[in-house]
């Protein structure tokens, strides 16, 4: 095999702890693949300005796939590629979760709405003026929906298990122009057909010229499983569900037992 140029990593359930923190461990990972010339990217279902802030807090800046793949953008959040949904895929899926009263959250262009007038993304309750200033909106309501569809770009639907789910995928089955994938679960992410983190990291790697035997992969759940499926070294945490573990090469120990840190440390450095 030839040797890893590109890092590509889950964050939740992969990168982070429990509570949400890089350990030390694994930033001194990071740090020692960096100066061997290795690039390290970020491929999560958060949107880039989300995993911004969170790298911002380690002293860190790395390239992002984010929402799952459908924008990529480098170091500085400028955009490398993206893959928006189209709009008719976009009121079919809304009709299907109005229908079924969900609660949702759709991803836009530097924006988040959410279906519930009260409920806010997590990301805003706990970085919502940092994620302001960079140019970040957000909406709220069943009201502001038709005018974001209007107004904004779509790349993603997150939606949450206030309703069976079962009954959602049914539903969202016979819409056109969406696949279906998820972070947990309970629940179910929405995406642009044939966009996931496979080809995110693509994106990623053909921006940097390489090849995907060049590319190591870590992740959890189902939404990473074309990327580890893509990569030359592709590898599940230990705490990832059977099918992630069955897509990937390789199966390091669980983020609680630095398994993201033994991943770099022993097919990367």
């Amino acid at each position: 095999m030839p040797p890893i140029k590109l890092i590509a990593t889950d964050i939740d359930g992969t990168l982070v702890s429990s509570q949400g923190m890089i350990t030390e461990r694994s930033l001194r990972a990071i740090r020692a693949a960096l100066e061997k010339g290795i690039t390290v990217a970020i491929a999560t279902g958060r949107f880039p300005e989300n995993a911004f802030l969170l790298l911002e807090d380690y002293g860190l800046r790395l390239p992002i796939v984010g929402v799952n793949g459908a924008r990529i953008v480098d170091e500085n959040l400028k955009e490398i590629s993206s893959h928006p949904m189209a709009p008719e895929a976009v009121r079919g899926a809304i009709d299907v979760l109005m229908h079924a009263g969900s609660d949702f959250f759709i991803f836009g262009d530097h924006a988040i709405c959410t279906a519930t007038a009260q409920k806010k993304h997590h990301s805003e309750l706990s970085q919502g003026d940092r994620i302001r200033e960079l140019g970040f909106q957000y909406y709220h309501g069943k009201e502001e929906v038709k005018d974001f569809i209007r107004q904004h770009t779509v790349y993603k639907f997150f939606v949450c298990d206030n309703v069976p789910l079962s009954i959602v995928r049914q539903g969202l089955s016979a819409v056109p122009g969406i696949d279906l994938t998820q972070s947990w679960f309970n629940n179910i992410e929405i995406m642009p057909a044939g966009v996931d983190k496979g080809r995110g990291v693509r994106d990623m790697a053909a921006s940097l010229g390489l090849s995907m035997d060049q590319v190591m992969a870590l992740g959890d759940q189902d939404n990473d499983i074309p990327m580890l499926k893509a990569a030359g070294f592709g590898v599940a945490m230990g705490n990832g569900s059977e099918e992630t573990k069955s897509a990937a090469r390789f199966v390091t120990d669980s983020y609680a037992e630095e398994g993201f840190a033994k991943a770099l440390e022993t097919y990367a450095l």
